[in-house]
């Protein structure tokens, strides 16, 4: 057989009717990663776009981060001279991810050269805190909360995955432009994120409407109204974006004139409302359990404390519900890391041990540990964690148990084993939350991207593979049969292999992000 011909690197075959073909593209370098430059233009090339590699009259389209690095590249003359558009990156990645040409009028850096010097160009938006989202939970950087722990309250860990329920934090933004997929962050030599370098973030002008939008979310998913929460869920993004202030619509308009909304107003001061949100707050308790303990005259969790038929997981969320709200600063969870992995190699020399979720993500506090665990030989990991946990019970580190399955050595539920439990910081009696993940080997990629999160990205691949005819959860990437009657459709048996995160994430067609720039 005649060796297949190479292709030459930096050429990828375009397509002349792509979703890019007609424009003729300049990419501003200052600021972006080779790599990622180097992506993007193939996927430019592939999409039947032209890459130019100088400005010239046939350039279209102008790229840049922000007004700052597109003059210090190009300069006023040259901008003065030039009749195309001047968008941000994040128009480019957005298009990427949606699979279509987003608007371009969302993302037009319009630039003012008169006023070039001024303090304050209102035409070049800065983030909407003003400053660069360092890692830290409290900064305006987006972030909708939903531990794997409290995903599957009903005791269902397979949902944590598959079916997220949000959560949203009203102090902070739900945009995906908060941190840039494209630019990586300045890592200290521990692996601590010191800084992040990020693409244009719009200010979020209707903040007034998106913080009543995210109560609302809540509100919804603590009554079990999962359409309607992430009704609101997908609209919050949208209208962050928008580079005016909203004006009219009916509930809409009443925010605007008000600066408040009734329906939400109703739902605070409703008690089987602030009922039911208390009662979900508990592990193991979802919210057909939270209606059903309001519906026998439960209002308070010392009420619940008289409940016969809570399980002894639900006890112990209850037993520990002030304990596990509090969070975790990042210097105890990086202790408690190296912990776990000295003591998964006392059990299993060679065990791969990652602590993922937001510490992983670089926050400086986490609300729980979520635990990733494999083996490079792709046998030894079964049958591990029992031994595991036993160890780590001997040790004094895991106190409670929730859920403990074992799937491994009988090859049952794609062989992965779970356990879900609390654990405490040495020398201390407060319970964290903690999940220990163990995965054969060549599904580990897919358990390690869904375990580290955030959900937000989650939520994104999984739509994403969907549309592409496949469905993705942390055992693998299956292709999907078409559902009937607009129902979704099942998944198939046999996965695609895939070993790594990258493999994962460039299957799927999108920009591959490191682990501390998924804080989406």
């Amino acid at each position: 057989m005649a060796p297949k011909r190479k292709k030459r690197e930096g050429t990828p075959p375009s397509d002349p009717d792509g979703m890019f073909s007609g424009m003729v593209v300049f990419l501003v370098e200052s600021g972006v990663q080779p790599r990622r430059l180097q992506i993007w233009k193939q996927k430019l090339a592939q999409m039947g776009a032209k890459v130019a590699e100088k400005p010239s009259k046939e350039v279209t389209h102008v790229l840049a981060i922000d007004a700052d690095k597109l003059r210090r590249q190009l300069g006023e003359r040259q901008l003065e001279r030039f009749k195309g558009r001047i968008l941000l990156y994040q128009w480019l990645e957005e298009s990427l991810r949606s699979g279509e040409k987003v608007s371009e009028d969302l993302y037009d850096l319009k630039l003012d050269l008169e006023k070039e010097k001024t303090p304050e160009t209102p035409s070049v938006p800065k983030p909407a805190d003003g400053s660069v989202n360092n890692g830290d939970e409290s900064s305006q950087g987006g972030s909708i909360r939903s531990p794997p722990q409290e995903i599957a309250k009903d005791n269902d860990p397979s949902e944590a995955i598959s079916s997220p329920r949000l959560s949203y934090d009203s102090g902070h933004s739900l945009s995906p432009g908060n941190t840039s997929p494209g630019l990586s962050d300045i890592t200290s030599k521990d692996g601590g994120v010191q800084q992040s370098s990020l693409i244009y973030s719009p200010p979020n002008l209707n903040r007034n409407v998106t913080e009543i939008f995210g109560k609302l979310i809540n509100i919804y998913r603590a009554l079990g109204d999962d359409r309607r929460s992430f009704s609101y869920y997908k609209a919050i993004p949208v209208i962050e974006k928008l580079p005016f202030k909203i004006e009219s619509g009916d509930q809409i308009q009443e925010i605007v004139t008000t600066g408040k909304l009734s329906k939400l107003e109703h739902f605070e001061t409703d008690e089987k409302v602030r009922t039911i949100s208390l009662f979900g707050e508990v592990w193991g308790i979802g919210p057909t359990t939270a209606l059903k303990f309001y519906e026998k005259g439960y209002r308070t969790l010392d009420d619940l404390k008289r409940e016969e038929s809570l399980t002894h997981a639900q006890r112990l969320g209850l037993k520990y519900f002030d304990d596990i709200k509090q969070r975790i600063p990042r210097d105890e969870v990086q202790e408690m890391d190296q912990l776990l992995q000295k003591a998964g190699e006392d059990v299993l020399p060679g065990v791969v041990v990652v602590c993922g979720g937001s510490y992983r993500r670089g926050k400086a506090s986490c609300g729980d540990l979520d635990v990733v665990i494999t083996h490079p030989d792709g046998k030894s990991h079964r049958g591990f964690l029992k031994k595991y946990v036993k160890h780590l019970k001997d040790m004094g580190f895991l106190r409670e148990d929730l859920i403990f399955s074992t799937h491994s050595e009988e090859g049952t539920d794609s062989g992965v084993d779970t356990y879900f439990g609390l654990c405490t910081y040495p020398g201390r009696e407060l319970r964290h939350r903690i999940d220990l993940k163990v995965y054969p080997q060549d599904i580990y990629a897919f358990g390690l991207v869904a375990w580290t999160g955030n959900d937000v990205l989650n939520r994104r691949l999984r739509l994403l593979a969907e549309s592409k005819g496949f469905r993705l959860d942390d055992t693998g990437l299956f292709p999907a049969t078409h559902g009937s009657g607009g129902k979704r459709g099942s998944r198939g048996s046999t996965s695609i292999k895939l070993y790594t995160e990258r493999e994962v994430f460039d299957f799927l067609g999108f920009p591959w992000l490191e682990p501390h720039e998924r804080n989406l």
